[in-house]
């Protein structure tokens, strides 16, 4: 049967007919857009007055999956129907799943929000083959989380001993996903249906394809990038969360209003729906939401992700770039975290500006359209990529020869290669355009500044924000002319 996305399961379900309706439903993606579909599901599927007797839910994350298909062959002895919940399930994790996960953790334990930080954290451990001890050793944990200084993130240790304080262990590897395969072959009992919800799902597995054969796949997912399309679907989303309450309380909001609360919380539905619930309480009869509402009655919660501060920084925008600093530091990342994330910008922006001097027969301008400099300026990268590549493994080879007939494992990794992932050439694109507006010894001086802070930071007691917004105040006036002076001299 076809994938159903989130936006059109209401039009489908309305079609939809229980007798008819397969064997198995499989919902992944966003968590709040699960809920809502699974809720939908379940509405269609068992009766009311059946449902506290007739759907059973198991933890995918904690309960054995051989239960769960155990109490799917077991007939209901007061429902004539069955459903089966299989709530965050895990079967259709994979390695591709790593970078989600760690997404999905970081943004929670960043938030103070370690029970929901854990299941994922535990799932990458599993997909990792790791243990909970293996994260006290920096060779482990940083197959986990990037330490910073030698030290992992501010909020690691809590999250460790969450776990650890309440008897969390990772999940135990096994052929799940076979098990439920072939409890699809061997078929339901009448009236028996397994509902799966999950977050993450590899299209490669087979179970994947077969319920996407056989039974329906709604998918909740919604785009994470960051280009114009990404966002106007995430923008889609909170608003039609919005809408939802609002038609629900028969409540209206006006435009400003709107804009702040969806700036403000960012995208996080979970948070959104509980800041519209406090909205419509606190307004009581009154019909329309106001913008002076929001501000006395909400705060902001959104999470900057980095990156956004990165990339105001490559953009010179200072008032950006002061706003996300504050942000940033009072969601309680440290200076030094700040600090080395500009310098790897930076490094990049140098990378990049390198390039387009050693090719000044490139035809590049930073006008040019993105699928022009996919077929035409990427492949070149990528070629000048694999040969520093070659040079830097023939250098290790001279420092690390290698013995006895052994091969050394993997290729040297290096920051100074411009396509990092030669899959995703849109970064490359946006790097070369920000590297554009700058001259290379305006890059190399404001490095040479930013380790001069890093020596301040650490032996100084010099205020570090100080210290950051005083470089920041410097390299976003900047032309494209080298620096000179705009910086504190570094004596």
């Amino acid at each position: 049967m076809p994938t159903v996305t989130y936006d059109n399961l209401p039009d489908f379900l309305k079609g939809a007919k229980v007798d008819t309706w397969p064997a198995v439903t499989l919902i992944f993606g966003e968590e709040m857009l699960c809920k809502t579909a699974r809720d939908q599901a379940i509405h269609l599927l068992v009766d009311e007055a059946d449902r506290s007797v007739g759907v059973e839910t198991f933890d995918g994350s904690q309960d054995n999956i051989a239960d769960a298909l155990a109490s799917l062959a077991t007939y209901a002895l007061l429902s004539p129907k069955k459903l089966v919940v299989l709530q965050d399930a895990r079967i259709f994790y994979s390695s591709r799943a790593q970078q989600g996960l760690r997404e999905k953790m970081e943004k929670a334990a960043s938030g103070g929000e370690m029970k929901k930080a854990a299941r994922p954290f535990l799932s990458l451990l599993a997909i990792c083959g790791l243990r909970l001890e293996d994260m006290d050793s920096p060779a482990g944990r940083g197959k986990v989380v990037e330490d910073v200084e030698e030290e992992p993130p501010s909020w690691f240790s809590e999250l460790l001993d969450y776990c650890r304080e309440n008897r969390l262990t990772v999940p135990v590897g096994g052929d799940d996903a076979s098990l439920v395969t072939s409890a699809m072959e061997k078929g339901f009992p009448q009236g028996h249906r397994l509902l799966i919800v999950t977050d993450i799902v590899d299209r490669r597995k087979a179970l994947f394809k077969a319920i996407g054969q056989t039974g329906v796949v709604v998918d909740c997912s919604v785009p994470a990038g960051e280009t114009r399309s990404d966002r106007m679907a995430r923008d889609a989303v909170m608003n039609a969360t919005i809408d939802g309450a609002l038609k629900k309380a028969d409540k209206r909001l006006s435009a400003d209003a709107r804009r702040r609360i969806m700036s403000w919380t960012g995208f996080d539905l979970r948070t959104l729906s509980g800041n519209m619930d406090k909205l419509i309480q606190y307004v009581g009869d009154r019909k329309t939401i106001s913008d002076d509402d929001v501000t006395f009655l909400l705060s902001r919660t959104r999470k900057d992700p980095i990156f956004e501060f990165t990339n105001a920084v490559g953009d010179r925008d200072l008032s950006a770039c002061l706003f996300f600093l504050k942000s940033l530091t009072g969601d309680g990342m440290h200076p030094l975290q700040l600090l080395s994330a500009v310098a790897n910008q930076i490094r990049r922006l140098i990378v990049a500006k390198d390039f387009l001097l050693r090719n000044p027969d490139l035809h590049w301008s930073p006008q040019i359209s993105f699928p022009q400099f996919k077929t035409g300026i990427f492949p070149k990268i990528q070629k000048d990529d694999g040969l520093f590549g070659n040079l830097l493994e023939s250098w290790e080879g001279l420092l690390q020869p290698v013995g006895n007939g052994t091969a050394r494992k993997k290729k040297p990794a290096s920051d100074l290669v411009l396509a990092r992932n030669p899959k995703s050439p849109f970064p490359v694109f946006q790097a070369l355009k920000k590297a554009d507006y700058f001259s290379r010894e305006t890059l190399i001086s404001a490095m040479v500044h930013l380790g001069e802070i890093d020596r301040r930071m650490k032996s100084t007691g010099q205020d570090p924000l100080m210290l950051l917004e005083n470089f920041l105040l410097g390299f976003c006036r900047q032309s494209a002319a080298p620096m000179g002076s705009a910086f504190p001299p570094t004596r």
